[in-house]
């Protein structure tokens, strides 16, 4: 597992290649806030999907009071981006402290239920990390998800391809057990200042 975790690298330096320059300063010589401001909007919904092992995943259930949830909506189709995230996670909870990594629950929810099905999540999200957890369902409790979470999500046909993409957002929420959004993380921001803000929510 940590060879392929290793391997998964190399997908990873072509993100940061295609990303670098979002990922610099900007010219005024300020870095991006590591939190975005919530703009009205700190507050999820509890769900109910089928995780990559098959198993319900009730939100209200699984993560308890006192515990966090660090969640990212993508696809495993995904060429750069969720694998991006995905390996960030992973690092976030190998850089966190045990007693903190120990209550924090990262969960890949589907924004493509059509396609990744339970197998197909099983494949793909234990790559990253043994504690990251795929969810997936049918189309219609998919889509109630993502919209009571305000996620954007659009298929896109590209005549490039032989299977359509899909286009979404690429924020990652940090919840308590209430589904209240204690954080939203930039792509821009690193495994590092994501940890330390998560040290600190937690403390």
């Amino acid at each position: 597992m940590k060879n392929i975790r290793y391997a998964l690298w190399g997908i990873v330096a072509v993100a940061f290649i295609v990303f670098i320059a979002i990922s610099l300063p900007r010219k005024d010589g300020q870095n991006e806030s590591p939190i975005t401001p919530l703009a009205g909007f700190n507050q999820g919904a509890h769900f109910t999907l089928i995780d990559h092992n098959g198993s319900v995943f009730n939100s209200g259930d699984e993560i308890n009071e006192g515990e966090y949830g660090l969640i990212f909506f993508g696809f495993t189709h995904c060429p750069v981006i969720c694998p991006t995230e995905l390996q960030k996670f992973a690092v976030i909870m190998d850089e966190l402290r045990p007693e903190t990594a120990s209550k924090i629950h990262p969960l890949f929810i589907t924004i493509d239920p059509e396609r990744d099905t339970v197998d197909a999540m099983q494949s793909y999200v234990p790559m990253f990390h043994e504690d990251i957890l795929g969810l997936t369902g049918n189309t219609a409790n998919i889509h109630r998800v993502l919209d009571d979470w305000k996620v954007f999500y659009s298929k896109v046909n590209d005549p490039q391809f032989t299977e359509y993409t899909m286009d979404h957002s690429t924020y990652a929420y940090f919840v308590n057990s209430d589904m209240k959004i204690l954080g939203l993380f930039k792509m821009q921001n690193t495994p590092d200042q994501i940890v330390d803000y998560i040290e600190k929510m937690v403390r």
